[in-house]
């Protein structure tokens, strides 16, 4: 299959030991874009990508270190906003999310849906007790958040999924003060601006362990979580 019709959009924050093996994987579907944002790396994150695009036009990336706001939700925003393919698909950059789904995501994209939704079925057995109770948590208030809206989803929480682009740069624009920038979880944000008839499906797979790195989160985007659930 042809994937010029697609880009994969990469949040990363020092991820030089991830992200060096991420991009090779992602380059074997055919003719593939790849938009990676790097929000302020300290480590050599931005080099690698640096010689990644020097050497294959269809790698580009976006340096935000000199930008007011940061965080996961606008470095997402900022790369679907450069994308200029029909779909995109976002995935984290620590090889958590399996490359080998994305093939899945984009021919249901291709198949008439307008979000697909990484859903995670299980997760590595070594994620710490504090982070598996925060993510309990979370998800089920967001599960009810949408649902008292109308919509239902297996994995509000997901960072995996792929959408229409034009659909994602009409909701950017429609509602940028609605989105929790320096948040995390830009997946719940696009789920409670989606118009009600839009169709959505799942791609269920398993939520690996980081190869390299360490993650972002902490409390602070716990709490940002929450006062996306009330805006």
């Amino acid at each position: 299959m042809d994937y010029s019709d697609t880009t994969v959009v990469i949040p990363t924050l020092n991820e030089e030991k991830n992200i060096k093996s991420l991009i090779p994987l992602l380059l074997k579907y055919k003719k593939i874009n790849i938009i990676v944002v790097d929000d302020g790396s300290m480590d050599a994150t931005l080099q690698i990508l640096r010689n990644f695009s020097s050497k294959n036009r269809q790698v580009d990336f976006i340096d935000r270190k000199e930008e007011r706001i940061h965080g996961l939700t606008i470095s997402v925003l900022d790369g679907l906003q450069k994308t200029k393919t029909k779909y995109a698909i976002v995935m984290d950059g620590d090889l958590q999310h399996p490359p080998e789904k994305v093939g899945q995501m984009v021919q249901k994209l291709k198949a008439g849906s307008d979000l697909v939704i990484g859903v995670r079925t299980s997760v590595f057995d070594d994620w710490p007790i504090h982070r598996r109770l925060m993510s309990i948590g979370a998800s089920s208030i967001g599960f009810l958040r949408l649902l008292i809206s109308g919509k239902t989803c297996n994995d509000v929480l997901s960072g995996f999924f792929g959408i229409n682009v034009n659909l994602a740069k009409k909701l950017i624009g429609k509602n940028s003060g609605k989105f929790e920038m320096e948040g995390y979880k830009v997946l719940f944000d696009f789920l409670k601006l989606l118009p009600k008839n839009s169709k959505l499906s799942e791609v269920p797979y398993r939520f690996g362990e980081r190869s390299g790195g360490s993650s972002k989160i902490n409390s602070r985007h716990v709490k940002i979580f929450f006062k996306s659930v009330f805006r």
